[in-house]
């Protein structure tokens, strides 16, 4: 497994929301004091006086197609410069926008609305970027199906997943539709996705959340069962990764934004179009297998435009960040202020 996969999801999850923001504020003194700064200049006049985009985005299947965008020159082609920088874990990833390294990030929702909830309130989701892709595993000779899942309650069954995540929400999203909470399994809170694959596969537990393309390698290493997906707990166009960015600079750069937003629409359309030469494309890039990138990326999709129905999956989602007590209840209708689509709108005029 590549090095920068083991920490997919950062032990963040695993805080309080006091934690999580005093560590985010950690992390976000700390790249202030390295004085990250803009860099290189795209020589194209009006975007962002000439200095490139910069993105953070984590090595996951939500960002196929801006991996595929950057993989083929599309934004130069475009007259964009972007800095793209990959971040091993959702928390280094906003701490970063949070601090002003980075312009856009691509990460899990869930991140944004808990750093919203707590008073970083210039935080907006603009689009989306992938959707289905959190998966509920289980291992060989464990359960098959969710009816068995359920029939399972009571009886000592093992299931992991993370803390404050979305890879949370997959599985307390399914419990709570079929009327069960955590209470009736022997539930272990992860510090790392990894840490829980390794974990199914040596049959520590029976049942875990995982993302695509970790996911599909568990599956295969393990000869394991995919039950149900984000569609079914919070969707139906159950948005994962989203992008994120402030206030401040979409206010500030909404036609470099918008540019930017119509690239990855059409990466997105060359990745379905011809899906095998995009799949060869990527396969160095993630560095897996390409009979492995191939099913994780059919089962986690681009998002390129967050339309209603992928507002909808959020506004599920955060209820259940209500249930589990990250959000208090009367902020359980704060997507509506989070989500801002007035540069996904101008993006989407543009010919």
């Amino acid at each position: 497994m590549r090095p920068e996969l083991e920490d997919l999801f950062h032990p963040l999850g695993s805080l309080n929301r006091r934690g999580f923001m005093r560590r985010c504020c950690q992390i976000s003194l700390a790249l202030l004091a390295a004085g990250v700064s803009w860099s290189q200049l795209s020589g194209r006049p009006g975007h962002a006086q000439g200095k490139a985009l910069r993105v953070g985005h984590l090595p996951a299947g939500c960002v196929s197609h801006l991996l595929l965008a950057n993989k083929r020159g599309m934004f130069k082609e475009a007259g964009l410069t972007v800095q793209l920088t990959q971040f091993n874990g959702p928390g280094e990833n906003l701490a970063a926008l949070v601090a002003g390294s980075q312009d856009l990030i691509h990460n899990p929702w869930t991140n944004t609305v808990a750093a919203f909830a707590q008073g970083t309130d210039n935080l907006r989701i603009i689009s989306g970027s992938g959707k289905g892709g959190i998966e509920l595993v289980a291992r060989e000779g464990s359960i098959k199906t969710l009816e068995e899942l359920k029939a399972a309650a009571g009886k000592g069954l093992k299931i992991g997943t993370l803390r404050l995540d979305t890879l949370e929400l997959v599985v307390f999203g399914h419990l709570k539709r079929m009327g069960l909470d955590y209470s009736s399994f022997n539930m272990t809170f992860f510090p790392s996705m990894v840490g829980m694959g390794e974990a199914l596969i040596a049959k520590s537990v029976d049942v875990c959340s995982l993302a695509q393309p970790y996911a599909e390698t568990v599956v295969s290493q393990a000869n394991g069962t995919y039950v149900a997906d984000s569609n079914g707990a919070w969707g139906p166009e159950a948005a994962d990764c989203v992008i994120t960015s402030t206030q401040e600079f979409t206010q500030k750069e909404p036609t470099l934004v918008a540019e930017y937003l119509a690239v990855l629409r059409k990466a997105a359309a060359e990745l379905t179009s011809n899906y095998e030469a995009a799949i060869a494309d990527l396969v160095p890039v993630y560095g897996a297998e390409a009979s492995i990138l191939s099913v994780a990326l059919s089962r986690q999709v681009p998002q390129p435009v967050l339309d209603e129905a992928g507002v909808q999956s959020l506004r599920n989602g955060v209820g259940f960040l209500a249930d589990l007590g990250y959000l208090k209840p009367e902020q359980t209708t704060l997507i509506d202020t989070v989500f801002d689509g007035t540069v996904q709108e101008k993006s989407l005029a543009l010919t």
